[in-house]
């Protein structure tokens, strides 16, 4: 089990220093094919796993965030941007993957 946990924190840590990368790469308008097979391959499914891990999170914070009235932000942070940015971006555009699709 630690093992594992090991490689998945190995293969998310890979992740981020290659998609800044990546997106740096990617000047043109209209994405290359292999911008779109990276995304497809690798940067959606992270997205669903970040998704489900945000889920995760939010349901164990519960009881920290009602009594703070922060469970809008929470919900915000860790479920509705990782489904905008897997599932309403563009495939192949990771110039801006930061700007709230």
């Amino acid at each position: 089990m630690k093992k594992t946990l090991c490689s998945v924190v190995a293969a998310l840590m890979l992740f981020v220093a290659i998609v800044p990368a990546q997106a740096a790469a990617m000047q043109e308008e209209e994405p290359s094919s292999t911008a779109i097979v990276f995304d497809v391959l690798f940067t959606r499914p992270l997205g669903i796993v970040a998704t489900a891990l945000g889920a995760a999170v939010f349901v164990i914070g519960l009881p920290f965030t009602i009594p703070t009235r922060s469970v809008g932000l929470a919900a915000d942070k860790l479920i509705a941007d990782p489904i905008r940015f897997t599932f309403k971006r563009p495939v192949g555009d990771l110039d801006d993957v930061n700007s709230g699709y």
